[in-house]
């Protein structure tokens, strides 16, 4: 072990330098309980701002050697394009980080024109800004497309790689030929093993490289079955550095990178990653989108201090497959089977009364509650089961001034999102599952779907209590979003004699007693 700290480079000193009486004394496991809430930092487009960005990772990141692109890893967003803005941008931080930890080089590839069911080239829609005039009817020369309409790509996963094409014999048809062969590696997850993702081998530049072209299903499988484990794996000096190397390419900075390679535990891990990819400011939404989502939060009334709560109901379509034994179980619980439950889904009380218990109503001596209320509170609710919530809400308590009465004393405000009326589908497009064209639905509709999706996530990431499950994409994806570190410098000072673990997870209220889902999922 001393002889390969000697060989290793000088992350290992410094590991051992500051960090070794935390580490000695404080074994690091996954027992630690996030239940500390603070108050809202400056609110950017979520609830990291640009003050508390590492601004410094593309300079000490850079990617200058001349084989940072012999090994990429081909994303191709457009064959899972019909799901939700939520499991698109899991997949797409989920294979951000894979392909750090693999040192891949991640290049997004988007289908031709005339493989692109979408008009104007984009699941995500068209702004104004797409055009070339006011008319729209002719798009900019090289707008973006595809999932780059959405966000930004940085240089700090691309590497700057451009698009293999093997030396002009790779297109995107036969790129997704090659993709499409992935399911083939998939197994079962039980009697037949997953092998690894299909490689292919050529000559780029008259560099040899290799590169894995994989959709987000690909991804989401591979990790789970084959990568997942390897990243969580710290058994071993090996292990450990691959853990601390992954670390720095994801921005960390030498110390954080060593305290995370010694992190155990999903969870922990998860949370580090989520701590270390938003301080890095990997996830940043292309400006017109930023821009068009501050005009839409402007016109919801919320506050823009932050001092609201959130409710996130996912219904719709997950109450047909994974929130189904979900509404099983909370029926039961109330003396139902599943052959005569009152309704198909949890009721809207249940997210309140697992929020806000009473616990802080004031009481009588004789234990009863005092009618006095306590201030206000505002609650958003994101859902998309809008009209069946509001009717939920109506036949709750009231109090003068139209307000909602919560456990005996609480006075509640619900504001539901603007396009609430209009928007209901948490979706891309009406048509599911690849049908072709979409009737009545067009590049403007899908925009305006997005920027009330994005709003969403938005608003739900900066409210000081965020109440939700963890049995949706927007669940995973808020948590890492309200997942930051304590202070600067994202390991503990082992001087300060603190047991705290440096990232914080903003107060989540999850509904159903989930544990949160890996990173990315």
């Amino acid at each position: 072990m001393k002889t390969r700290l000697r060989r290793s480079s000088f992350h290992w000193t410094l590991l051992i330098i500051s960090l070794v009486l935390y580490i000695v004394l404080n074994p690091i496991n996954e027992t630690w309980e996030y239940t500390e809430a603070e108050e809202a930092h400056h609110h950017d487009a979520f609830s990291i701002s640009s003050s508390e960005i590492d601004f410094t990772v593309d300079e000490r990141v850079a990617w200058k050697n001349e084989d940072k692109c012999d090994n990429i890893i081909l994303f191709m967003p457009y064959f899972f394009a019909g799901h939700g803005h939520g499991f698109q941008l899991n997949c797409y931080l989920m294979a951000s980080v894979v392909a750090a930890f693999l040192d891949k080089a991640l290049v997004i590839l988007e289908p031709t024109h005339s493989e692109n069911r979408f008009d104007t080239w984009s699941q995500f829609g068209c702004p104004a800004d797409a055009f070339e005039d006011e008319s729209h009817e002719k798009l900019k020369e090289g707008f973006p497309e595809g999932l780059l309409r959405l966000i930004q790509h940085p240089k700090l996963i691309s590497r700057g790689c451009e698009v293999p094409t093997c030396g002009g014999t790779m297109d995107y048809h036969q790129w997704a030929q090659l993709q499409a062969q992935q399911r083939s590696h998939w197994g079962n997850g039980r009697r037949i093993a997953a092998r690894p993702p299909i490689e292919h081998a050529c000559i780029e530049g008259g560099r040899n490289i290799k590169v894995i072209p994989l959709s987000g299903p690909d991804l989401r499988t591979f990790c789970e079955r084959i990568f997942w484990s390897q990243m969580m794996d710290r058994t071993s000096p090996n292990s450990r550095e691959a853990a601390y190397r992954w670390a720095t390419r994801l921005g960390a900075r030498p110390q954080e990178a060593a305290y995370f390679s010694e992190l155990r535990g999903q969870h922990v891990i998860s949370d580090y990653l989520s701590a270390i990819v938003n301080r890095s400011g990997l996830l940043k939404f292309q400006h017109w989108i930023e821009r068009d989502v501050a005009k839409y939060i402007e016109s919801s009334n919320i506050p823009t201090d932050g001092s609201y709560d959130a409710i996130h109901v996912r219904r719709g379509d997950k109450l047909l497959r994974e929130s189904k034994w979900l509404v099983e179980k909370y029926w039961k619980s109330k003396g139902y089977d599943a052959g005569n439950m009152p309704a198909n889904y949890v009721p809207f009380v249940h997210y309140l009364n697992q929020a806000w218990d009473g616990s802080d109503c004031p009481r009588r001596k004789n234990g009863r509650i005092r009618q006095t209320r306590i201030p206000r509170k505002i609650v958003y609710v994101a859902t998309d089961d809008p009209n069946t919530v509001r009717a939920e809400i109506a036949q709750l308590p009231a109090a003068k001034g139209g307000y909602t009465v919560l456990n005996g004393c609480q006075k509640a405000e619900f504001i539901f999102s603007p396009a609430s009326e209009t928007i209901t589908s948490f979706h891309m497009t009406p048509c599911r599952k690849y049908l072709g064209t979409c009737n009545n639905d067009d590049c403007s509709k899908r925009y305006a779907r997005s920027i009330a999706a994005i709003a969403d996530l938005t608003i739900l990431t900066r409210a000081r209590k965020f109440v939700g499950e963890y049995n949706s994409n927007w669940g995973r994806l808020i948590r890492d979003f309200r997942t930051f570190f304590r202070d600067n410098l994202g390991a503990p000072d082992p001087n300060d004699g603190s047991d705290k673990p440096p990232m914080l997870v903003r107060d989540i209220v999850e509904v159903f007693d989930q544990t949160p889902t890996p990173f990315g999922w």
